[in-house]
């Protein structure tokens, strides 16, 4: 079985960040989460995988390449400018044509994986299945209304909400999905939602559903970013492979990576210090990921993901709930009242100095 897995989308809730590349290579716990979503597939059994690509296509095929990282074969199509995600699917028609397949939405990660909706699927004579997980405020969300076993209704962000069901970006389809999406108009917003090709098809045939009761969150959003990579960060093993310094402390779930050295600071897992990293005098975590040759020097950061080659000095006050893009440079930051802590999202080769915050 292959899967479609979707990486137009333009990332507009995470820029400037996405201004250089595609959200679906911002690193959570120092991984990239497309990364991360071809885990799950391969772990799934998945050998074969589609990439609808857009704008920012050449900085993903350059990451994935053939695939055989992943124990899979690559294969790319394009889809610009977005315009919607059934029309991402259609876009892969000619790659899955006849075929039972997955679609994966690029930059959702769950923590249960795929695993099991995949074998359902491919051991089920539906035309289409999907994944739903019970949500306090569905508002923001697809949703989807199931009888028994099977979904008979889907609806895009209802401002009253019909279930608490939000539908989750992994689907499974077989070949019918293709006149669904033929024979579905565009939303308000000029785009064809999968939601009403869904929608139709579940009037035609049949549609099952699998209750993911685990982690789930997307890479769209600053929120959901740090969510994830707080919850795979509590996934790691403690591993030293750098030097810590006696006068250093190193509590819980921590990774050092080779080359790195901690003097003289304070590190509070879950929190991961990619290779030849420096820390000095400072306190990291908890859910702190540095990537590869980052330096922290007189610092406080808690909850935060740092690409690789940023540079955090004299930040005392402290840094919170933060992204910072590759080789960002943060000198003598502080809020302007001693109880606050900054906010940054930073695209790459940003320089701050002596930044305050209202």
């Amino acid at each position: 079985m292959k899967a479609v897995v979707l990486c137009a989308g333009e990332g507009t809730r995470v820029q400037p960040l996405t201004f250089a590349r595609p959200k679906h290579l911002m690193p959570v716990a120092g991984r990239a989460v497309l990364d991360h979503v071809l885990e799950a597939l391969a772990e799934a059994g998945i050998e074969g995988a589609v990439f609808v690509v857009g704008r920012q296509g050449e900085h993903l095929k350059e990451f994935v390449g053939d695939g055989s990282r992943w124990g899979m074969r690559a294969e790319y199509v394009v889809q610009y400018p977005p315009r919607g995600l059934a029309d991402a699917v259609r876009c892969a028609r000619a790659e899955v044509e006849g075929e039972r397949f997955i679609v994966y939405l690029g930059d959702d990660l769950l923590g249960d994986g795929v695993t099991e909706f995949v074998s359902g699927f491919a051991d089920s004579h539906v035309q289409g299945s999907l994944i739903v997980k019970r949500v306090e405020d569905p508002r923001q969300f697809g949703v989807a209304v199931v009888e028994g076993d099977r979904v008979v209704k889907l609806v895009e962000k209802p401002a009253e909400p019909p279930s608490n069901l939000a539908i989750v970006g992994v689907y499974g389809f077989g070949p019918e999905i293709f006149d669904a999406i033929e024979n579905t108009e565009p939303s308000k917003r000029g785009e064809l939602e999968i939601t009403d090709a869904i929608d139709l098809l579940a009037q035609r045939g049949r549609v099952s559903y699998h209750e993911t009761q685990g982690f789930w969150a997307d890479a769209g959003s600053p929120e959901s970013l740090l969510s994830a990579n707080a919850f795979y960060l509590r996934r790691i093993e403690r591993r030293i492979d750098g030097e810590v310094d006696g006068d250093s402390r190193v509590e819980g779930h921590v990774q050092v990576g080779s080359g790195a050295k901690v003097i003289g600071s304070h590190i509070m897992g879950p929190c991961l210090i990619g290779e030849d990293c420096l820390v000095k005098e400072s306190e990291l975590g908890p859910n702190v990921s540095l990537c590869a040759e980052c330096e922290i020097v007189r610092s406080r950061i808690a909850n935060s993901m740092l690409d690789e080659g940023c540079s955090v000095a004299n930040a005392e006050g402290g840094l919170t709930d933060s992204l910072l893009g590759r080789g960002v440079c943060v000198q003598g930051a502080r809020a302007v009242r001693p109880e606050m802590t900054l906010r940054m999202l930073a695209a790459d080769n940003t320089v701050i100095v002596a930044a305050e915050s209202e």
